[in-house]
């Protein structure tokens, strides 16, 4: 019944961190479900917000954390596939063919895209790969304002690579910044704020996606 979700996206600075983070957490706090954040970006901030995060919360934190090389990933996440009901496997920029064992161990791959055409042409090569392994793609758009029109060009784009979209579009809001800042997330910040209800609605379609 376990799952692997990687998150993965060759433009930096896409929020797959971010998104690691608040996943993992709603996940465990919301829907009671053992989780692992596997990182296997060498910047290591990942690691710094769970340090913080630990020494907040001490006892009460319900998440695991572990490290692996990118080419360690698909050991590393079946082991911890043994005891836990999702591992999240959060991937550094720039990832191409060193990034397939992260790719090939997945159950779900969510490549975020801000609506950009900068990041509309770095997403191109990872879904390519993500579709060679034959995996379930979900293209997550990320950092969005509302009123842009570039939301509607990311449909567009999403729907010529034929791969699926989120329902769930999040936005570019500053309390996904400022919870990570102190070791928390979103959803520990906030009850009915948008973004907390964003990923709210992000992790159940994820959840329901993988049958869970």
């Amino acid at each position: 019944m376990s799952k692997v979700i990687t998150i993965a996206q060759q433009k930096g600075g896409s929020g797959k961190t971010t998104i690691a983070a608040n996943l993992a957490t709603v996940f465990s706090i919301k829907h009671n479900l053992s989780t692992v954040i596997l990182d296997t970006d060498p910047q290591g901030s990942l690691g710094k917000w769970y340090l913080m995060r630990k020494d907040k919360l001490k006892d009460k934190n319900t998440i695991e954390f572990k490290t692996a090389s990118l080419w360690g990933a698909q050991y590393e996440a079946k082991s911890l596939k043994q005891k836990s009901d999702i591992v999240i496997i959060d991937t550094p920029p720039k990832i191409d063919a060193d990034g397939r064992p992260a790719i090939e161990i997945a159950d779900l791959v969510v490549i975020p895209i801000s609506p950009s055409q900068v990041d509309f042409w770095a997403t191109e090569s990872i879904i390519e790969l993500a579709k060679r392994e034959k995996k379930e793609i979900l293209i997550l758009i990320n950092r969005a304002n509302a009123k842009s029109k570039l939301i509607h060009e990311a449909i567009k784009f999403v729907d010529r690579m034929k791969v699926k979209k989120a329902k769930t579009i999040l936005g570019n809001r500053q309390i996904f910044v400022s919870s990570m800042g102190l070791g928390l997330t979103v959803v520990e910040k906030q009850r009915t704020g948008k973004g907390c209800l964003e990923m709210l609605a992000l992790a159940k379609e994820i959840k329901s996606f993988l049958n869970i």
